[in-house]
């Protein structure tokens, strides 16, 4: 299996605990290909394909970047359904004798998804600094390490 189509398995089964319900191993590993270039521009890197050559740590990163995705698309989803149902969607119970209704409060389900948004953002942050610092190699060098003007 192709790179890609690991780490989208990885994602099922260690994010979704391979809940077909929420997304498949096939849109995963869609949405990985067509989104490569994100993880590029983060970590100044050029992966392409397939079978793009990532290492532990950017496999990581991309991982992030797919959860991050996922839950900034769950919370526009969430406030799209609060916009589009008109007042009904406030109406958190109704009692009448034994008789009660009760709707899920949309509102608050965009909060819990914006939550979940901002730690996945803030982790992806920290990894793709750290992965850049790993990364980063010296632009001059200065000291004894650069010897003298007679060495030239």
């Amino acid at each position: 299996m192709s790179v890609i189509g690991d780490l989208a398995e990885d994602i099922m089964e260690y994010e979704f605990d391979n809940d077909t319900t929420i997304t498949n191993t096939l849109a995963v590993s869609g949405w990985l290909v067509a989104n490569l270039g994100q993880l590029n521009t983060l970590i100044y890197k050029d992966f392409s394909g397939e079978d793009a050559a990532l290492d532990t740590e950017a496999a990581s990163i991309f991982k992030e970047v797919y959860i991050y995705n996922f839950y900034n698309k769950q919370t526009r989803n969430s406030l799209r359904g609060i916009g589009s149902t008109g007042d009904s969607s406030s109406i958190l119970s109704l009692r009448d004798g034994e008789s009660s209704v009760s709707f899920v409060n949309r509102n608050e389900v965009a909060k819990v998804y914006r939550g979940l948004t901002n730690e996945s953002k803030a982790k992806l942050d920290g990894l793709v600094a750290q992965y850049n610092i790993y990364e980063a190699q010296p632009q001059q060098v200065g000291g004894l390490e650069a010897g003298t003007y007679s060495d030239f």
